[in-house]
């Protein structure tokens, strides 16, 4: 498996890493992945700020040593849902397709291939799971080595089913998402 090429600096705009969409492709970790949720990050304050509270880089390309599809998740909060509308001329102008909730009840979402936004009002249960579920992978190497072996699993069986892919690691996540929620009732 060759490795993504180099992003360059940004400069109004960041290229996407070339891959093929159709297919579930997984790195291994690569330490340049906060760089360039940095560099969008700063991208998607500076078109969209005023709608924004506060911003998280989450997925797998935020869980250090996690295996990933070379795709970058933020998760921008909002004060309020209909603050998203705000978002969609600024992120049209970075590149990214408006889609709406597309399918998950009060996030605005927008997709390049390479970055994935997901904008949901502070506080909402899927804010939430979305944090809970980072940071337990972060703290908990087991979880996140079982993880990487599930994915690596789904992606052999599942190569050219990116849908089939995602839907058979809901339950992995669901025991996750249970055993941060016990830790943080417990903590």
């Amino acid at each position: 498996m060759s490795e993504p090429p180099a992003d360059p600096a940004p400069s109004g705009g960041i290229p996407p890493i070339e891959f093929d969409e159709r297919e579930v492709v997984l790195y291994p970790y690569d330490a340049a992945w906060p760089g360039r949720y940095e560099r969008w990050r700063a991208l998607i304050l500076e078109a969209c700020g005023e709608a924004i509270v506060e911003i998280h880089h989450i997925g797998s390309t935020s869980v250090p040593g996690m295996l990933a599809k070379p795709v970058i998740d933020i998760m921008p909060g909002l004060a309020r849902f209909e603050d998203g509308r705000e978002m969609v001329a600024g992120m049209e102008g970075l590149g990214f397709e408006a889609r709406g909730e597309y399918g998950i009840p009060l996030r605005h979402y927008f997709h390049r291939p390479d970055v994935h936004v997901h904008a949901y009002p502070v506080g909402q249960s899927q804010w939430w799971d979305q944090l809970l579920f980072r940071d337990y992978l972060r703290g908990h190497a087991e979880a996140r080595e079982a993880y990487a072996a599930l994915k690596e699993e789904l992606r052999r069986s599942f190569r050219f089913d990116r849908v089939a892919f995602s839907d058979h690691k809901s339950e992995f996540v669901a025991e996750v998402l249970a055993k941060a929620r016990a830790d943080r009732a417990d903590g």
